[in-house]
């Protein structure tokens, strides 16, 4: 049996935003969901009319846009590297996390803050050199680098010597081989989503943030999984095998 489809990792993401566990999953994504908020009204308000703009003045709007991104995906990727990495913890755990604020802060701290930012940095400036030369090969490379920061996590974890920020992207690129497309119709599969966060101004994130975080943290852990010990167990032996120790 092969690795589980998008339809039930998210039925699997969705125990996680019903019942009691709902409100545990929000304080998780509480960070990321005022930050959806903030940016959705934000974006609609600084939003020039391209065509008022002067060469000059569109040079320094596209610089800043550069800039802004930049700083956005790093800040964005901190603390949504913590959410996920909080929601694999308490998949392989079982156990809620006893403070999940606290847990989605993890890569806030000193020991890996200066290294989380230098490796989503890096994850940006690559992607976006793949997207000049392409807009296709600059999507497929993002897919190719998603579980950069998800890799490091692991090796923070189980305590191993950080040597090289830039091998995550390897390292990413070689887990998702053959996974891509399968990543790529998971994203698709929440365009209506988050539609509806635009519609309702960021509203509906308080739902979808940690609803869609949740299905990440599944996909990852499926393609772990499926790298590390190959086909399934037989149905009905719904908990995958994951020795903590074992290196990616």
């Amino acid at each position: 049996m092969g690795m589980l489809s998008n339809y039930d990792l998210k039925m699997r993401a969705r125990s996680r935003v019903k019942g009691p566990a709902f409100g545990i999953s929000l304080k998780i994504s509480l960070i990321l969901i005022l930050w959806q908020i903030v940016s959705t009204y934000w974006d609609g308000q600084r939003t020039p009319d391209p065509s008022s703009l002067g060469f000059g003045e569109s040079v320094q709007y596209l610089f800043g846009m550069f800039t802004t991104s930049m700083v956005s995906e790093i800040i964005f990727g901190v603390f949504g590297l913590g959410t996920v990495w909080a929601f694999v913890e308490w998949r392989r755990s079982q156990e809620a996390p006893a403070n999940p604020v606290q847990a989605s802060l993890k890569f806030w701290g000193r020991e890996t803050l200066v290294d989380v930012v230098v490796l989503y940095g890096l994850r940006f400036l690559f992607t976006v050199l793949w997207t000049f030369l392409l807009i296709v090969p600059g999507i497929i490379k993002s897919f190719a680098y998603s579980q950069a920061g998800l890799i490091f996590a692991e090796d923070v974890k189980n305590g191993a010597k950080i040597t090289s920020l830039s091998e995550y992207l390897t390292r990413s690129q070689d887990l998702m081989q053959g996974y891509k497309g399968r990543f790529f119709w998971l994203q698709l599969s929440f365009i209506g989503w988050w539609i509806l966060v635009a519609l309702t101004f960021g509203i509906a994130a308080i739902y979808v943030i940690p609803y869609y975080n949740a299905t990440m943290a599944e996909f990852y852990m499926e393609v772990v999984r499926e790298r590390r010990y190959g086909a399934r167990r037989p149905a009905g032996d719904t908990e995958m095998p994951v020795d903590e120790n074992d290196e990616l």
